[in-house]
């Protein structure tokens, strides 16, 4: 009974006193600017509602490969790089932080020769919408910062 005491009082006493004095005195970055202070460095950034909707969008590829075929970028983009369009909504748009890692694949593409791969998609993944997003996105990263949460 006593240790249940004195531990309700030492809770009390750090939610009463410890934590409003911290608050006080705290005078460091807040909000988004201590999330990007945090997390910037290794590549996440705020996920804003567009954001959210690429996502979703990406996350309806089936991994089916028809976009693959008629994707004219594959001979200009190193293979050891860039393995077709399916690899946009599968790898690229799961994870920023290895979005920095894609760059040299995501900077050089040509979002509307994504077209015809987006007219055979049974899904209807977005192809050009998403490489867009995806280049847009990898500047987001590099500069460290986003304009919109």
């Amino acid at each position: 009974m006593a240790s249940r005491l004195g531990a309700d009082l030492y809770l009390a006493w750090r939610a009463l006193v410890v934590h409003p004095l911290r608050q006080l005195l705290d005078r460091g970055p807040r909000g988004k600017e201590r999330f990007l202070g945090n997390y910037g460095p290794e590549g996440l950034v705020p996920t804003s509602p567009e954001d959210k909707a690429m996502l979703a969008a990406a996350g309806r590829c089936i991994s089916c490969g028809l976009c693959d075929e008629l994707d004219g970028q594959l001979g200009r983009i190193a293979r050891g790089e860039y393995q077709g369009a399916s690899v946009l909504p599968r790898q690229y748009a799961r994870s920023t932080v290895e979005l920095r890692w894609a760059a040299p694949a995501i900077e050089p593409i040509d979002p509307e020769a994504y077209r015809a791969g987006e007219a055979v998609c049974p899904t209807r993944v977005p192809l050009v919408a998403l490489a867009r997003w995806l280049q847009e996105r990898l500047e987001r990263i590099d500069a460290g910062a986003e304009d919109e949460w």
